[in-house]
């Protein structure tokens, strides 16, 4: 419906940067489950500390008695220890339902890159579709990165009607922050948006 707006000339005049959050994004969201795996693999070699594996253990056994989804949010602002993160992730979608209005709400006016990320990883694992509620709250969203970061995950959910939307954010992000990189969210996401529909 929409493939002749994804023209080979537009991603060749609009390549991606080498480096950039959205990049690393991009990257986790395509690989469904790397990064639990590599942080079960990194705690077995890695030379931990006894005093760090006990503050992983203790930390572990506190999130997995929560119950209140609350709780679970503020605790997705804190800088928990990185080996706990997808425990802390998978006890969100425990509560899927309760959750998710209360994280997208909380991203329109977040710019604390710890819940940002925590936030992530939570919509990426979510069975429902994300895509209606953070699409209507995205004209909310404060934070151009959060906004960027948004566009990723639209375009792992979104349908192809979404795609002149999705045009419309790369140019006005790359228009307003031109030092900046916020634009590869969008990019991104018409990347996977081509992907899932023209491929």
């Amino acid at each position: 419906m929409h493939q002749k707006l994804l023209t080979k000339k537009f991603f060749k005049d609009n390549p991606y940067k080498e480096i950039s959050a959205q990049r690393l994004i991009y990257t986790l969201l395509s690989y469904e489950g790397i990064e639990k795996l590599s942080t079960e693999i990194s705690q077995q070699y890695l030379n931990l500390s006894t005093e760090r594996i006990d503050r992983i253990s203790a930390e572990r056994k506190m999130i997995a008695q929560l119950q209140d989804p609350e709780e679970i949010l503020q605790l997705m602002r804190k800088n928990i220890d990185g080996f706990n993160r997808c425990h802390l992730v998978d006890k969100a979608l425990e509560f899927e339902a309760d959750m998710l209005p209360l994280i997208v709400d909380k991203l329109t006016r977040s710019d604390h890159d710890t819940f940002i990320d925590n936030s992530v990883r939570f919509l990426a694992g979510c069975k429902s579709d994300y895509a209606t509620i953070l699409k209507h709250r995205y004209g909310e969203i404060r934070s151009p990165y959060v906004k960027s970061i948004a566009c990723i995950l639209l375009g792992f959910k979104a349908d192809e009607s979404l795609i002149p939307w999705m045009l419309e954010q790369f140019y006005e992000l790359k228009k307003f922050y031109p030092g900046e990189k916020y634009d590869q969210g969008p990019l991104f996401g018409l990347h996977e948006l081509f992907d899932r529909f023209y491929k």
